[in-house]
Order: structure tokens, then sequence, then C-alpha cells
């Protein structure tokens, strides 16, 4: 028989899951404003809406593993959040493969030129989540892993500064709110 805390913490998992899917659909939205921006600059402002799309990638990327393990009726374990810059990697190519008029054939496919700063800023944002976790668990492998991972992310960034701003933005809002929301699998 189930716990009495356990119910809860799976309706709070599946709306996680719910959230996540928002949050990872919103980018597909603003397709068709920032395909024209391509790399965003502090020189152009009006190139910083590219900003949004790794932004909401990471949070959902976050969000979404959060959601499965409260699903699952566990905690999100540091090893097991090194999961989620796979997620934001995984999201930020799908949401920058565009397909032409002619879906069925293979060679229409083309990838957008901001999909490269999506990827890395979805991925500083996502390789928050081992880093935050490995330390307060203190599971070196996994706070290793993220930093590393948090590192690779700006050092291949299109516009390391503005994507780390895009990963810190995602993630971090994310996990501020899981930490206040999902109290069970982020605090230590």
């Amino acid at each position: 028989m189930a716990s009495p805390i356990s119910v809860p913490r799976r309706a709070l998992g599946a709306v996680q899951i719910g959230i996540a899917t928002l949050l990872l659909s919103q980018p597909l939205a603003l397709r068709s404003v920032t395909v024209g921006a391509g790399t965003p600059t502090l020189a152009e402002p009006g190139t910083l809406v590219a900003l949004a799309p790794p932004a909401l990638v990471a949070a959902g990327a976050v969000t979404f593993l959060s959601g499965l393990a409260a699903v699952r009726g566990r905690t999100l374990s540091p090893r097991a959040s090194l999961a989620t810059p796979v997620v934001c990697v995984a999201a930020g190519v799908a949401l920058g493969v565009d397909v032409g008029p002619e879906a069925v054939s293979a060679a229409s496919l083309s990838v957008s030129g901001v999909t490269p700063f999506v990827v890395a800023g979805a991925t500083i944002g996502g390789s928050l989540a081992p880093v935050v976790l490995g330390a307060t668990r203190e599971d070196t492998v996994a706070l290793l892993a993220g930093a590393v991972l948090l590192l690779v992310g700006i050092g291949l960034a299109p516009a390391p500064t503005l994507a780390l701003v895009a990963g810190l933005l995602g993630g971090g809002v994310a996990i501020g709110a899981l930490w206040t929301l999902d109290a069970e699998s982020w605090r230590p």
C-alpha cells in the first residue's frame, strides 16, 4: 500500500511533467522569431530574443527529470540528473531541425543557424542539476561530471557569455522553483 506522502508526490510529478512539456514546446512558438536572429549579440539587442529557447529547454529538461523521479515515487539522484544535459541536447537539436514542404524526403531537413547556441545554452543550464545535486548530496562524481559538462558547453558555445546567461536563467530558475516546490528531491 502506498504511503500517504507518495500519492501527492506522484501528483506533483505529473504536474511537473506537464509544465516541462509546456516549457519544451515554447521554443517551437518562438521559432519564427528566432530563425532570422542567429547567434545573439549585445551589439544588436533585437537578437537577444534568442536567449529564450535555450533557457526554456534547460528549464524544461530539469523539470522533466524531476517530474519523472517524483512520478516514480523517488527523489532525483545526482547521477540520474546527469541525463539532464542529454535531454537538453536532444531537445535543442530537435527544435533546430526544419522540415521543408517535402516532409517525406530526408534531403529536405536542415538545421537552423541558431541550433548550436540553443544546444550549448541548454546544456549549460541542464548541467546545473548534477552540479547542485552533487554538491548538496556529496556525490563527487556527479558534481565533477556536471562541472565538466558545464565547461564544455561554455567552451563550445558560439557566444559563450550569452549562452551562460541563457543557461543560468533556464536551469537556475527551474532549480530554484523546484527547490521550493519539490524539496524532497532537491534539498539536502
